[in-house]
């Protein structure tokens, strides 16, 4: 077990593990990494060649980065135990909300800050409810997924909403690259290095703990969530940039990847002191390439959301299994 103290004002961690605990927890830190690339490995040979292809490896990667960049934020929301599903559909709204903005001239800053406005407005309502309310954050955010969706399927129901052309200019590998790079490397810093992520584990790891630690719990949580919405607006400006448009299905699903990249990267979902960044950016890449391959084997994109949901019960309930036998995640 570890041991939150509080030393200048930070938290840190006294590891009292033995060794061979350490060994073993290194040995888990891989186990993701290791994934990946038997996947790939299975899916390029199976697929003969199609998986690495360069016209495969640009799908792959547009497909990731606005997942990726979700899941940075999602890392914070889970670290402190809460919970999460109305990505996808806030998502769908800031697209929606992004078009609007940009078909009226605006210049990109104000775009990209309407997109981060959107999501952010919901995000707080998430954090608001389940923090100060003391809704179960399930509950909140299937409500706000429900009402977004709500919202976009009476918006777009008989019309479609395109974004001006120039908009499209945005759409290339290298800016979205750059884009996850910088978002990896805040979020990570923001995460590992700082009083917030730290906080948050504290909080995941044990609240009561963390409130004795001097922890100020429902301001850290709250920062939490606003940095999960800052995320989602500006995957929504990248995915409007390359879809171009909105409509009623927009985001639908995404959160199911969200969470599934999460837990392929060896994120506990009850949070605490084992979540780590880079796990959301490997499980990111997980699950997109994961998707794919199934499809380059000729699975049914249908039966490949069915897979998907398998393999996430199965990672879930091993987390369960370990649980209880004692082991910490």
């Amino acid at each position: 077990m570890n041991e939150k103290t509080i030393q200048t004002g930070a938290l840190s961690e006294v590891s009292t593990l033995t060794p061979k605990e350490k060994a073993l927890n290194t040995a888990k830190k891989l186990v993701p990494f290791l994934g990946i690339i038997l996947m790939i490995i299975i899916f390029q040979t199976a697929g003969h060649g199609k998986l690495l292809a360069k016209g495969n490896v640009n799908s792959i990667i547009n497909q990731t980065v606005y997942v990726a960049i979700m899941s940075f934020g999602a890392v914070f929301v889970y670290s402190h135990g809460g919970m999460d599903l109305s990505y996808g559909s806030i998502l769908g709204f800031s697209v929606l909300i992004g078009i609007f903005v940009a078909n009226t001239g605006a210049p990109l800053p104000v775009i990209i800050l309407s997109n981060i406005g959107a999501a952010l407005i919901w995000s707080l309502l998430n954090g608001f409810c389940s923090i100060y309310l003391k809704v179960s954050s399930f509950i909140v955010s299937l409500c706000i997924m429900y009402m977004c969706r709500g919202i976009l399927n009476t918006v777009c129901a008989s019309q479609k909403y395109s974004v001006p052309v120039e908009i499209y200019s945005y759409d290339s590998r290298q800016i979205k690259l750059t884009v996850l790079i910088i978002s990896f490397i805040v979020c990570y810093f923001l995460f590992e290095k700082s009083a917030l992520g730290k906080a948050n584990k504290a909080i995941g790891g044990n609240e009561r703990a963390a409130r004795i630690a001097g922890v100020n719990v429902e301001k850290m949580r709250m920062l939490a969530y606003i940095v999960s919405g800052i995320t989602i607006g500006i995957s929504a400006f990248i995915l409007m940039a390359r879809a171009g448009s909105v409509s009623t299905s927009t985001g639908q699903g995404l959160e199911m990847n969200v969470v599934t990249a999460l837990v392929l990267g060896g994120v506990p979902l009850s949070g605490g002191s084992r979540v780590r960044m880079s796990g959301a950016l490997v499980g990111s890449f997980s699950v997109i390439i994961l998707r794919n391959g199934l499809i380059i084997l000729g699975v049914n994109e249908r039966l490949v959301e069915g897979i998907q949901g398998i393999v996430l019960l199965l990672l879930v309930l091993l987390t369960y299994v370990k649980n209880k036998d004692g082991i910490e995640n």
